[in-house]
């Protein structure tokens, strides 16, 4: 364990090259943050864009969506579960949100409309169908 080292002329100069955001904040805080080191700078910094490359990487595998798809699944969601299409619209234009138990559901339909996906694409499948209502609901002159 070392007490907080200074920042090296090479590895601000490799700081600064990063992109303005979150990566390039993360790493600062990182290295200029209180506490006691038990890696270099250079550990650290490289731990840190190791890191978010291979969770770009795994976010890259992800699906993505499409508006079609999307709306496509709304109207499944609504012919096959009509109360609980209903539920949906009210809990996402009162609250902004989606109990536990609806999502669940949500999940498991989207799980026989497609099957063989990652539990990961479901979940996004849901944030889009949100986007989806909030987008119809705004369309309708509805608070969602």
């Amino acid at each position: 364990m070392t007490p907080q080292e200074p920042i090296s002329p090479e590895l601000q100069a490799r700081i600064d090259a990063l992109p303005e955001g979150g990566l390039k904040n993360r790493v600062v805080r990182a290295l200029t943050g209180p506490g006691i080191r038990s890696a270099s700078n250079e550990e650290i910094f490289e731990n840190i864009i190791q890191s978010a490359a291979e969770a770009n990487a795994q976010r890259a595998k992800w699906r993505q969506w499409r508006d079609d798809e999307v709306a496509e699944f709304a109207n499944h969601f609504k012919h096959e579960l009509p109360e609980d299409y209903a539920e949906f619209l009210r809990q996402e234009c009162q609250n902004g949100e989606i109990d536990s138990d609806l999502s669940w559901k949500v999940e498991k339909l989207s799980e026989k409309w497609i099957t063989g996906l990652a539990s990961i694409d479901y979940i996004l499948l849901l944030g889009k169908l949100r986007e989806h209502i909030q987008s119809i609901m705004a369309t309708e002159g509805k608070n969602p």
